[in-house]
């Protein structure tokens, strides 16, 4: 409420001036999207880490038809926007489809600002199985052989450099065992929501 009392009065005495807003665009009818919208110097930085079903489940009470259909808002007006983006186990392939989708909307690589997650500590991707690291670790070669562009290009190398040079005590365990906690309190199902990650996670650690 207090954000919304202070852009009112920032509207009638310096509306020109610039402004930084941290969103996940989710919730937009509280009367603050639609005024910040008004202002003509905005900057949005945006968390996601993916799409569709993927994004509900991490963005949890998320709409994904909200999400997008409020980008196109402030995609609409002459605003910047960036993306703030995690890579962790969940969206350890998706990341880069979500990379994908915006920029197929016209977002510029200078757009995304990706890092990687260090806590909790049991979605941390250095969990992961040897295989599959180092097929992520491949995936983002793979994405720098295709000649990236600045802030892309940066945090592509940081994951990549952190991936190839953290130590870490893999605990895989500690995931399966906090994501079924975690579903069971919001009554989710991730493997339903992460087949393939748990098909590939199963015959690694269980096979």
């Amino acid at each position: 409420k207090e954000n919304l009392e202070f852009l009112q009065l920032l509207k009638e005495k310096n509306p020109k001036c610039s402004i930084r807003i941290n969103t996940n665009l989710s919730t937009t009818k509280t009367g603050i999207f639609d005024l910040a919208c008004s202002f003509p110097n905005v900057h949005w930085t945006v968390s996601i880490e993916t799409i569709e079903e993927q994004y509900e489940y991490v963005r949890y009470h998320g709409s994904w038809k909200e999400f997008t259909k409020n980008l196109m808002i402030i995609k609409k007006l002459d605003h910047k926007i960036s993306f703030n983006m995690l890579h962790f186990i969940l969206n350890h392939t998706s990341l880069f489809e979500c990379v994908d989708y915006l920029k197929g909307m016209g977002f510029h690589d200078n757009s995304f600002i990706i890092g990687p997650l260090t806590q909790p500590f049991h979605l941390n991707m250095l969990n992961l199985p040897y295989k599959m690291l180092d097929q992520v670790i491949k995936k983002l070669r793979d994405q720098l052989e295709s000649k990236p562009e600045g802030y892309l290009k940066n945090s592509y190398e940081n994951l990549l450099a952190y991936y190839t040079t953290t130590s870490w005590d893999k605990n895989i365990s500690e995931f399966y065992k906090q994501t079924k906690i975690m579903d069971q309190r919001r009554g989710n199902d991730c493997r339903k929501t992460f087949p393939l990650l748990f098909e590939e996670l199963d015959a690694e650690t269980l096979g």
